[in-house]
């Protein structure tokens, strides 16, 4: 019998018996034909998983690629990916309860014992309770009127809030991170850093100590956008230790152009806003600190609309309280155990308007979007702006300075008592240059 090779098959050789052969030769060829399919069929089984996992590193690239791409076509590493999932992880704690803002967030409630702040070292022995109140204080009746030009803004969540027990804290996505660390790599957590801008009234240099110190803040959205943002703020130090609380119009830190609350902690190893890192003990269940201004002032026209914002320090404890709305409530505190300085009272308070672009770009406006021409009813403001001495007394903040880094593109003006606004502070700007 003859044997021959025809064709090919898989990419092995397919045999064919065509004529005769002695009986030993036949079976010596048999053996060899079943060698070789044993080694077609590992040819091909190889061949085959080698396809298989080119096509997962293909499909893996896909969606690494997609998952760590961010704004300006950057892309995240694997490890930088893999640490932010480890991050949200600890910021989003579990929720009894989650709330959809018609903003589009989405509010966690949160047991108040499992708060954001209480992964702090410094508060892991707390004796905290979501029944906490400030000590009482004393406050003259002056510090209660409210201005017959201007409304105040309503705050806290629709229906209610969270249940009781829990704390309302807006749930960070992997975009909120991804935005924070690349505007990070240009900004810094200090002041004065290149493309900051400031228009401010300040404490001078006296030896006088706060015990407490804020306003009413007209409520604005200007225009910001990339890595730009426009804010006013109410700002107590003392030493390496700072807290403000404000608006702020902030696409790299919200991920919109929407006029939000915020506060900042900076003491410590503690650099951040709002509840990103430990330490800002919330107590009430409809405030999230983040919250969006559903009303904006209207200069020119009778809607001009403000949030008052207060420190208190409580003198018994020495806990920084922070107080909204006209009936000065509750929000939070910072615990004393935070601090350094400020674990004393404050001896440094500013008003005023600031703003940040890369260095190089466009500026963007200030407050009502104008330098300051002399009235709340077209400039954006602080009116009933007070401090709090250190015997626990509302006081006039007087001997003022005022303090404009560029005051081509913003300014400020302290105009003193004004009738029912108390002492008025205006600020604002429009912006435009790009010179550093």
């Amino acid at each position: 019998m003859e044997v021959g090779e025809r064709g090919i098959q898989g990419g092995c050789k397919e045999m064919r018996w065509r004529g005769r052969m002695e009986d030993g030769e036949l079976v010596e060829m048999r053996k060899r034909t079943r060698l070789d399919n044993r080694v077609c069929t590992f040819d091909q089984n190889h061949m085959d998983m080698n396809v298989v996992l080119l096509l997962l590193v293909v499909v893996s690239s896909l969606l690494l690629g997609h998952n760590s791409r961010v704004e300006g076509g950057k892309r995240l590493s694997g490890k930088e990916d893999l640490e932010l999932e480890k991050e949200l992880k600890l910021l989003n704690k579990p929720a009894v309860k989650t709330l959809y803002t018609e903003y589009g967030d989405i509010i966690d409630c949160v047991d108040f014992y499992k708060q954001p702040a209480f992964d702090h070292p410094l508060l892991k022995n707390h004796t905290f309770h979501y029944k906490m109140k400030r000590s009482p204080l004393h406050r003259k009746a002056r510090d209660q009127n409210s201005s017959k030009l201007t409304k105040p803004v309503s705050i806290g969540l629709k229906g209610g809030g969270c249940p009781i027990g829990t704390v309302p804290i807006r749930r960070i996505t992997k975009e909120d991170l991804i935005r924070e660390r690349f505007s990070s790599r240009i900004m810094g957590s200090a002041d004065n850093i290149p493309g900051a801008h400031y228009a401010i009234a300040r404490t001078g240099t006296s030896s006088n100590k706060y015990l407490g110190a804020g306003a009413g803040i007209s409520i604005h959205n200007p225009p910001a956008s990339g890595r730009q943002y426009s804010a006013a703020r109410v700002k107590i130090q003392n030493g390496p230790d700072s807290i403000e609380v404000g608006w702020r119009v902030d696409p790299s830190l919200y991920g919109d152009i929407r006029t939000r609350l915020f506060v900042r902690l900076d003491a410590g190893g503690s650099h951040c806003f709002n509840t990103r890192c430990p330490g800002f003990v919330l107590v009430r269940s409809d405030m999230p600190v983040d919250m969006v201004f559903s009303r904006i002032s209207q200069p020119g026209t009778s809607d001009i609309f403000v949030v008052r914002a207060y420190y208190v320090r409580d003198q018994v404890n020495g806990n920084w309280w922070l107080e909204l709305g006209s009936d000065n409530t509750e929000i939070g505190f910072w615990p004393k155990a935070l601090f350094t300085g400020l674990g004393d009272l404050a001896n440094y308070v500013e008003w005023g308007g600031e703003v940040f672009s890369p260095p190089g770009t466009t500026k963007p406006p200030m407050g009502v979007g104008n330098l300051p021409i002399g009235t709340t009813k077209y400039d954006s403001f602080f009116i009933h702006v007070a401090v709090l001495n250190e015997f626990g007394q509302t006081v006039d903040a007087d001997n003022l300075e005022e303090f404009a880094d560029n005051n081509k593109l913003y300014n400020v003006l302290d105009e003193g008592i004004q009738k029912d606004d108390g002492h008025v502070v205006l600020y604002g700007g429009h912006g435009g240059s790009t010179d550093v």
